[in-house]
């Protein structure tokens, strides 16, 4: 799963399929006061660089006069990318913004707003949160027709100031288990991490998944074995593997990334297992079928992969 604004030149790519940045809509008005730290002083012009873009990918030079046509700028530019391979979109949402009683509100109030600020103004906290609230949910809306998964940065996050607690996935438990969205398929990415003991019960509904990128990378294989226990315990069929391969230094680039990722997961996994069968909870054959699905075949059944060869 690549995690793009654009393909570029991987575009066609078979290897890689792609899942597309959405959090900038939800800041389509002046930003100055979100910038509250050094971190988000950098990530806002990025937001709204990447908007910009947007526009410019549905022929908008500049914010429609009016929510509805807001709203058919951003599902243009979705079935746009739809056309274009896209399998996902994606919230990085805690960077910018808690995932704490996201709110749903009534479009009247998100239409007062938009036509109060799209040109001039600051709105204040609440006004904004209001708005990015509905975006939030407009954006899932729009995402379940057009077969598009929802995934969801829900974990620890980079940079000196990210707030942790904004990034509990167990804040979306009314976002998850709201009946509109029943047949939109979510993806908690970096599967809750440090509260993946209680993110794992999300799973219990059938459209929500675990991935375990990221903090593969951040903890050593004893406690990944850990957590992967306890997940294999609990929904085996419904966590995936993911790396979250990043180039975090001139050092240690993708490549590096990556190898440590599929070393942790493997060693990890491997104990976790072992542990089961020695314990009596799962034959060897159970434990093969759950690292099988792990590493492959619930990631193929999400995104119709080819099945694995034997």
């Amino acid at each position: 799963m690549a995690n793009r604004v654009a393909m570029d030149y991987l575009q066609g790519n078979p290897r890689f399929r792609w899942v597309v940045f959405v959090d900038p809509f939800m800041f389509p008005f002046n930003n100055h006061d979100l910038a509250i730290n050094p971190d988000r002083a950098v990530y806002f012009p990025i937001q709204e660089k990447t908007l910009r873009r947007y526009m410019t990918q549905a022929g908008a030079s500049q914010l429609p006069a009016d929510l509805a046509g807001y709203e058919a700028l951003v599902s243009r530019v979705l079935e746009q990318d739809k056309q274009q391979g896209a399998v996902a979109i994606k919230f990085e949402a805690p960077y910018f913004r808690s995932l704490v009683n996201i709110s749903d509100p009534p479009r009247e109030k998100a239409e007062a707003i938009y036509r109060k600020y799209y040109s001039e103004g600051v709105p204040s906290a609440d006004e904004y949160l209001l708005f990015q609230d509905y975006i939030f949910r407009y954006l899932i809306a729009q995402a379940s027709p057009r077969h598009l998964q929802v995934h969801v940065h829900s974990a620890v996050g980079a940079g000196t100031y990210y707030y942790v607690r904004a990034g509990n996935a167990m804040d979306l438990e009314n976002i998850l288990k709201d009946t509109r969205y029943k047949d939109t398929t979510f993806v908690m990415i970096h599967g809750g991490y440090p509260y993946d003991r209680e993110s794992i019960w999300l799973a219990a509904l059938p459209n929500v998944y675990l991935d375990s990128s990221e903090f593969v990378l951040l903890v050593y294989p004893s406690e990944y074995s850990r957590i992967l226990k306890n997940w294999f315990e609990i929904f085996p069929e419904k966590v995936v593997f993911g790396s979250d391969a990043f180039p975090y230094s001139r050092e240690i680039a993708v490549p590096e990334t990556y190898w440590l990722a599929v070393y942790t997961a493997r060693t990890a996994s491997a104990a976790a297992l072992a542990q089961m069968v020695a314990e009596g909870e799962i034959t060897e054959a159970k434990a093969l079928d759950i690292a099988r699905a792990y590493f492959h075949d619930t990631s193929a059944k999400l995104f119709d992969l080819p099945p694995l060869k034997q």
